[in-house]
C-alpha cells in the first residue's frame, strides 16, 4: 500500500480519485490547495506519490511541481498531473518541470489506477518514467538574477554555491539581506564578491520558511516564462 497525497480544488475530482486509488489497496490524503498541500508535505508526512491538478487558484499544479523538485526532502516523490487540458503542449508543460505522468480530465478510473501503479513501479525500481531527467527551475536562472529575486521578496535563508574547481560559497540571507557569507576561506562582503567572480558550476537555495519556498518557486515560474 502507498499513501498517495491527492490535491485538486474539486470535491468531485477528489473523490473520484480516492474510489479509484482506495480500490487498488492506496492509502489517500487530500489537499485542496497548493499551499495546503505544501504544508502537509513539510509537516514530516511521508508520501510515496503526489497528483496534482494543474489550474487551482493561488499556487498552481505547475509552481506546486516546481517547489517541490526544488527541495532537497521532497524532489524525488512521483509526481503525476491531472488536467482538463489535453493538448501536446499542456502534456509537455507538465513533463518539463518534473512530473512523472499526466492524465487528461475526465479520466476513467481504472486508467488513472494504472498509470498510478505503473508510476510507483518504476520508481521503485529506479527507472525514469519519461524520457526527461528530474528538472530543477532553479538551474535554469542565473546566479544575479536569483538573489535580485531573494532580496525583491526578503526572503530568509541559505544559498549555497559550487564553483571550478570544488569551491564551495555560502551565503546566509535574513529577510532579503545578506547576513553572512563564506567563500573558501574568505568571509563577508568579500566572500560575496567572490562567490559573484567565480566560475560557477551550480547553486541551491533552501528557503526556511514556507511562504519563502511558495514565493520562490512562483517567482522562479514566471522569470522561466520570460527567458
Amino acid at each position: 500500500m502507498s499513501k498517495i497525497l491527492v490535491i485538486d480544488d474539486e470535491d468531485e475530482v477528489r473523490l473520484a480519485a480516492r474510489l479509484s486509488l482506495e480500490a487498488g489497496g492506496h492509502e489517500i490524503i487530500e489537499a485542496t490547495s497548493g499551499i495546503a498541500a505544501m504544508k502537509l508535505l513539510k509537516e514530516n508526512h511521508h508520501f510515496d506519490l503526489i497528483i496534482c491538478d494543474v489550474m487551482m487558484p493561488g499556487i498552481g499544479g505547475l509552481e506546486l511541481c516546481q517547489l517541490v523538485r526544488l527541495d532537497p526532502e521532497l524532489k524525488d516523490i512521483p509526481f503525476i498531473f491531472l488536467s482538463g487540458k489535453r493538448e501536446d503542449i499542456e502534456r509537455l508543460a507538465g513533463i518539463n518541470v518534473g512530473a512523472d505522468d499526466y492524465v487528461g480530465k475526465p479520466f476513467a478510473v481504472q486508467e488513472l489506477l494504472l498509470r498510478v501503479n505503473h508510476v510507483l513501479l518504476r520508481h521503485k525500481h529506479g527507472t525514469p518514467t519519461n524520457s526527461f531527467p528530474p528538472s530543477n527551475p532553479l538551474l535554469q536562472l542565473g546566479l544575479p538574477q536569483f538573489i535580485e529575486m531573494v532580496v525583491f521578496h526578503g526572503l530568509s535563508g541559505k544559498l549555497t554555491t559550487i564553483s571550478r574547481p570544488d569551491d564551495q560559497g555560502v551565503i546566509f540571507f535574513d529577510s532579503g539581506h545578506a547576513v553572512h557569507a563564506k567563500f573558501k576561506e574568505i568571509l563577508g562582503e568579500v566572500a560575496v564578491r567572490e562567490i559573484m567572480g567565480s566560475p560557477l558550476l551550480c547553486f541551491s537555495f533552501e528557503a526556511y520558511e514556507v511562504t519563502d519556498q511558495i514565493t520562490m518557486a512562483m517567482d522562479i515560474s514566471r522569470a522561466i516564462k520570460k527567458i
